[in-house]
């Protein structure tokens, strides 16, 4: 049997990077985030619409907004984009508590939001509801690796689509805890843990401002001795993207998964650069 997804990328795959954004909250903040405005030039979302919503969603959310408040022009082509929601562990917090509220007061007390607010694919399809695309949307991972199988997800994806009108490029939305929360009896959390989101949005022209540059499985590449690093690989390729705007001309980037899987974050020369974006305030 051949796998269609892994077949469609080569062992080095090439796309743009036309916008980005990370959002960091603290758990005690997130529930601003909620209903507080978006971002300036981002699209507005409509009334309530994270009431129910997972941490993750709404962080990750929050990232596309800030990407797109960046770079506005590629607000033109959102009908036409996909989305690749990569949360870690996402859901879990919501899942706890409900469990708990079961034990003290019953099946009565759990919301019927917690299955389509609290699934893989939640953040995929919130993200392409709010903002009205119209591509593929899928939740890919869900665990420790989420952010390389989004990755390979969407170079897939981009790279199968080969640029057509239909599907011009696709967001990596990829959110994570930098430690696990941890709730009391009662369902309190007892810690403050910070909840991150990157979005990446990504086309296989290879002629954006910034490139990336993905060498899978096939590619040659031995697996790091340490299977897994301290620091986010989150922050670790938005460091990377902001660095080569800052004129960097590579970073590369070792990112935690079942196989090898490096990615080089590099700047194009200012003659090939098309697209417009806007400082962040």
């Amino acid at each position: 049997m051949t796998d269609r997804a892994s077949s469609a990328v080569p062992p080095s795959a090439t796309c743009a990077i036309t916008a980005h954004g990370m959002c960091e909250s603290r758990l005690s903040t997130i529930p601003a985030l909620r209903d507080g405005a978006v971002p300036a030039g981002a699209p507005a979302l409509p009334p309530r619409f994270l009431r129910h919503c997972d941490e993750h969603t709404v962080v990750g959310l929050r990232a596309v907004l800030e990407a797109i408040a960046a770079t506005p022009s590629v607000a033109n082509d959102l009908p036409q984009h996909g989305v690749i929601g990569a949360p870690c562990q996402a859901g879990r917090l919501v899942t706890a508590r409900s469990l708990i509220q079961m034990r003290q007061d019953g099946p009565v007390a759990i919301s019927t939001h917690i299955v389509p607010q609290c699934s893989l694919h939640s953040l995929a399809g919130a993200v392409s509801v709010a903002l009205g695309m119209h591509g593929p949307h899928l939740g890919v991972g869900g665990g420790p690796d989420a952010f390389a199988e989004g990755l390979m997800t969407a170079v897939s994806i981009v790279h199968a689509a080969g640029g057509a009108a239909s599907l011009p490029a696709v967001w990596i939305v990829a959110t994570e805890w930098d430690e696990e929360p941890s709730l009391d009896a009662a369902g309190h959390a007892v810690n403050d843990p910070v909840c991150r989101g990157l979005a990446l949005l990504v086309d296989a022209s290879g002629l954006g401002e910034v490139t990336l540059d993905v060498h899978g499985p096939s590619a040659g590449l031995s697996r790091p001795v340490a299977a897994r690093r301290r620091s986010s690989p989150l922050v670790d390729v938005a460091r990377a993207v902001s660095s080569c705007l800052a004129g960097a001309s590579s970073v590369t980037c070792h990112i935690s998964a079942p196989w090898p899987l490096e990615v080089t974050i590099a700047r194009r020369t200012p003659a090939s650069q098309s697209t417009p974006r806007r400082e962040a305030a």
